[in-house]
């Protein structure tokens, strides 16, 4: 018997091998898979529905083909999520996602990371921080820009693996503790 750790490997290879090398694809899958991770942890009906033995396979199928044509994404993935709700492995779609990212990033050298800042600022400084980032993480790196005011100054990014904190409150905290 297969582990839950090994199915969601498998998973998320299927889905890789069946998207486009770019990495358009390869994020929108991310995303989508970071939606329906969101939508089976809080949404009930959701869960319901596709944890559901007596609601057919193919209206579970039906569903997800939709999903899957409103976030843009190619057909060739329908057979893995067909291979998802046959084995009933939606309550695994979380580790699926985390392992596909971290394949993704294997594969492409290519991340998505989180840049957290206590403030707004201009252009060029994000950019010089992007670039600095991606240089020392040897990669290529998609940025979503937040802002977090409990960092004081400073910023954080977050990456698969790969935190890095330059943030004031850290420095704060460090100085507590010495």
């Amino acid at each position: 018997m297969i582990s839950s750790t090994e199915l969601s490997r498998k998973i998320s290879r299927m889905l890789i091998s069946s998207l486009p090398k770019d990495r358009h694809s390869m994020m929108l899958m991310s995303d989508f898979l970071g939606f329906l991770s969101e939508l089976y942890r809080k949404e009930r009906t959701f869960k319901d529905f596709m944890l559901n033995p007596l609601i057919p396979m193919s209206a579970k199928i039906s569903y997800l083909n939709a999903l899957l044509e409103r976030f843009g994404i190619p057909n060739q993935v329908q057979q893995a999520f067909s291979y998802i709700v046959q084995l009933s492995a939606f309550p695994l779609i979380s580790q699926i996602k985390h392992f596909f990212d971290h394949e993704v990033e294997k594969t492409l050298r290519f991340s998505k990371a989180f840049l957290i800042l206590a403030q707004k600022t201009d252009e060029s400084q994000l950019k010089r921080i992007k670039d600095a980032v991606g240089k020392l993480l040897n990669r290529d790196l998609e940025f979503e820009v937040m802002e977090d005011k409990n960092l004081i100054g400073g910023f954080v990014v977050k990456t698969y693996g790969f935190v890095l904190d330059a943030s004031i409150k850290k420095h704060l905290q460090e100085m507590l503790r010495s």
